[in-house]
């Protein structure tokens, strides 16, 4: 939970882009403990990115949502000192094979923040493309989140 925190603190752009203020002392229990209705704890997955034994980066998804072919990667960030070096998209391509062991899982999701022009920019070169939905602005973000997916490509399993 702390090297998650500590993870979410070393992002402060991301947090005043998406939410004009820094983050919260509570983010990393946000982050493990927010479930969209109808899930359970079974169906989120925290993972972090690690350099030798300091956490980088971190990824949120929830399995099978917001229907059973479906996998929502609801946050996937990297401290500030570590982007832009590649490891994001390194970071996002092992996600991906992971969740193509779930064989369930036919498309990947994700929702940007509209004021994000970063992460839309990374997660289009990555494969996703607009969905056509666009969900209205919620309590403690700037603007409106943007849909994005793409279907999972099964040769991409871990093995």
């Amino acid at each position: 939970m702390a090297a998650l925190q500590c993870v979410l603190e070393s992002a402060p752009g991301y947090f005043e882009t998406v939410c004009a203020a820094p983050p919260g002392t509570a983010e990393a229990q946000s982050t493990f403990t927010a479930l969209p209705e109808g899930k359970t704890y079974d169906d989120k997955f925290v993972w972090g990115l690690y350099s030798g034994e300091a956490m980088i980066g971190c990824a949120d998804v929830i399995r099978g949502y917001p229907s059973r072919e479906r996998a929502v990667i609801g946050l996937l960030l990297l401290s500030e000192g570590w982007q832009h070096r590649g490891l994001g998209r390194a970071f996002a391509t092992l996600l991906e094979r992971r969740i193509a062991s779930w064989p369930e899982i036919e498309r990947l999701r994700i929702g940007v923040v509209a004021s994000n022009d970063g992460a839309l920019v990374f997660w289009r070169k990555l494969g996703y493309r607009e969905t056509g939905e666009i969900r209205p602005r919620q309590p403690g973000f700037v603007r409106e989140v943007i849909v994005l997916e793409k279907p999972l490509e099964r040769n991409a399993a871990l093995t």
